[in-house]
């Protein structure tokens, strides 16, 4: 494995230009109007030759940045700028907006994925090779086009697919199995036996494959109790847990994204399960046995109990919490903070502690708020009718 050529740090400096609000860097590819607009199949208008080095907010915009004005309550806000450029909603009278030139598409949301990618040049930057302060055992395979880190390790039997990209201080524990073309950020945990697909992306932090949360007492426990009376803790012992060993391993598909310091624990006998295109976001905690079908989203810290089963296309409001042993039907949504206690239905949208149809959830809230008004309503019906008597 070729190992890096490194100048002082180690690695080859690279100068980094931000400017106020802006996605300004050196390094980064200059595209003119009718380049970016063609990438974005999108229309090009007004100056299509004018360059682009950038993009930036529309208050914030001037020279060669590329105000992000996608919406009207920011093309608001190009005039507290000197924007000459902008990417805007396709119908949008840009010629009213005293601009030069504008990119003009019709979901603008969607075209920023597209935008950014081409002009994040400090993605997965850096020469490929090995850096001299790696650690890498001798039965591990490692394909061509592989950059990594300092300070990384690779245990045994490890297979690390074509053009990966580690960061810093990364461990990949015996026998992995992970795909080709994974970006790895800085101190990103991989445990023993686990197998991930192509165009993984962990964010810093995230562990994948530590043991599952599986402790057990030696005499039937006072949670037990609750959990089969449904309230009743009965004759509370103490008692002392003891731990049952994950002897299972994590499998994660295709193109899924894991927020930094989220963790997916290991199973217990069977295998934990990621399908294809998952994405999670920062502070994910999936516990062991859970099986979570392809394209799900799950927000900031949601947690999902052991054993638990995740259809397609489901969606985790940021502090969603799923109760062990559940099933979650295909296209399921559930909004920020529900905690989910029982099965739920394909397609339903839920909402609050207990989860209900979110439908419910607000007619509940609306009934709550109506309460002091119909009780000051009720006393005074009260006092009228004592009087009457």
């Amino acid at each position: 494995m070729e190992r890096f050529a490194t100048g002082r740090g180690g690695f080859e400096r690279r100068h980094r230009i931000v400017g106020k609000g802006s996605l300004r860097r050196s390094f980064m590819t200059v595209f003119n109007i009718q380049d970016l607009a063609d990438a974005l199949n999108g229309q090009a208008v007004g100056n299509v030759n004018m360059q682009i080095t950038g993009a930036s907010e529309p208050q914030d915009a001037s020279g060669g940045l590329l105000a992000i004005a996608t919406s009207p309550k920011y093309i608001e806000k190009l005039k507290m700028g000197r924007a000459s450029m902008a990417l805007l909603a396709a119908g949008t009278n840009w010629q009213s907006l005293d601009l030069e030139a504008a990119i003009l598409v019709e979901r603008p949301r969607f075209a920023m994925a597209s935008l950014s990618s081409r002009l994040d040049n400090l993605w997965r930057s850096g020469a490929t090779g090995v850096h001299p302060q790696a650690v890498i055992d001798g039965t591990a395979k490692i394909a061509k086009g592989a950059r990594i880190g300092a300070f990384c390790y690779i245990g045994p039997g490890v297979i690390l697919g074509k053009n990966a990209w580690l960061g810093t201080h990364i461990s990949l524990s015996d026998g992995c199995e992970i795909g080709a073309e994974v970006t790895l950020f800085d101190g990103v945990r991989i445990g023993r036996n686990v197998r991930i697909g192509d165009r993984f992306i962990a964010q810093a932090g995230a562990v994948i494959g530590a043991d599952g949360f599986s402790f057990v007492t030696p005499k039937f426990s006072a949670v037990e109790n609750v959990r089969e009376t449904l309230g009743n803790s009965g004759n509370v012992v103490s008692q002392v847990y003891t731990r049952i060993h994950s002897l299972g391993a994590v499998q994660i598909g295709n193109d899924v994204e894991l927020g930094a310091n989220s963790c997916i624990d290991r199973g217990t006998i069977r295998d934990t399960i990621i399908g294809d295109g998952c994405k999670f976001d920062n502070m994910v905690q999936v516990g062991h046995n859970v099986k979570i079908g392809s394209n799900c989203m799950i927000c900031a810290q949601v947690g999902i109990a052991g054993s638990s089963i995740l259809g397609i296309n489901v969606v985790l409001g940021g502090q969603t919490g799923v109760s062990d042993n559940l099933f979650i039907g295909d296209n399921v949504i559930t909004g920020g903070a529900t905690k989910v206690l029982s099965n739920i239905p394909a397609g339903r949208v839920m909402l609050g502690y207990p989860a209900i149809k979110m439908e419910t959830q607000l007619e509940i809230y609306k009934s709550l708020r109506r309460l002091p008004r119909m009780l000051q309503k009720m006393a005074k019906f009260t006092k009228t009718i004592s009087k009457s008597e």
